[in-house]
């Protein structure tokens, strides 16, 4: 099984400077770019490891939103909650997709994670911006047209990212010739390294040519941090408060 939600390149950065929150109190595009997909990928946790563990033994999840475009996060406002930007919104939601692809990867070996980047593909991301930004964005998107994806090469490279051999899961479960994905035609052996720069390690952070993304300076300090663990219980206590807001307006609605 594959789970795979798509957001847009640069996300956050052509929608409203202010927050515009949910029900729950999270930022709509916070919530669209990280804790939606997060609690997707989470809810399908036991059909990833059920695909896993039976044949062919393939299991996959893929994040499309903006690998490699990692910056600083503020450790003491995760969630953005008293200091919201589009930037700081983008920063958030990518550098948290990493250490939550790290961290599935980690309690379910049997699964490819993926946390992938489309570069520029032309959608309707400004469409929520104010009017001048929309028309900033469509003089801009005629320009650069030259450097776009295209839709249909972007969801080719996806598709390959899905299925494909190159990124295997940590320990795949039985000898089926599908468990590490299809094979590369010409009989090559290339894996590519996991985040941790060791081939075959079952979370992958990809560009938009399929190529991993490496060296990254600002994520190997975070990993020394600790900002796995940070992000996964920050996460985790997100669903358990939306939970519990559920729950009390169900009860609410029944009295």
């Amino acid at each position: 099984m594959v789970s795979s939600l798509s957001s847009k390149c640069l996300p956050c950065c052509f929608t409203n400077t202010q927050p515009t929150e949910t029900t729950e109190g999270l930022d709509r595009k916070f919530t669209l770019n990280f804790y939606s997909r997060m609690r997707f990928i989470s809810n399908l946790l036991p059909l990833l490891k059920a695909s896993s563990e039976t044949a062919p033994h393939f299991s996959r999840s893929i994040s499309v939103l903006g690998a490699g475009y990692e910056e600083k996060i503020n450790f003491d406002d995760l969630e953005l909650k008293n200091t919201f930007s589009p930037r700081k919104c983008a920063a958030h939601t990518i550098v948290m997709n990493d250490f939550m692809t790290e961290e599935f990867s980690a309690r379910q070996p049997g699964t490819t994670f993926i946390h992938s980047s489309p570069l520029a593909v032309k959608t309707a991301l400004a469409r929520d911006a104010p009017l001048w930004m929309r028309v900033l964005a469509q003089g801009a998107g005629f320009l650069l047209t030259p450097f776009f994806v295209s839709e249909q090469e972007t969801g080719l490279r996806h598709t390959f990212l899905a299925t494909s051999a190159f990124y295997p899961p940590k320990s795949p479960f039985g000898d089926d010739a599908l468990a590490k994905g299809i094979a590369v035609p010409g009989g090559t052996k290339t894996v590519m390294p996991g985040t941790d720069e060791k081939d075959g390690r079952g979370a992958y952070l990809v560009n938009w040519n399929n190529e991993i993304t490496r060296g990254n300076k600002l994520l190997q300090e975070y990993r020394e941090k600790g900002t796995g663990k940070i992000v996964w219980e920050h996460t985790l206590g997100i669903f358990e408060r939306v939970e519990r807001l559920s729950q009390e307006r169900a009860a609410g609605a029944t009295n």
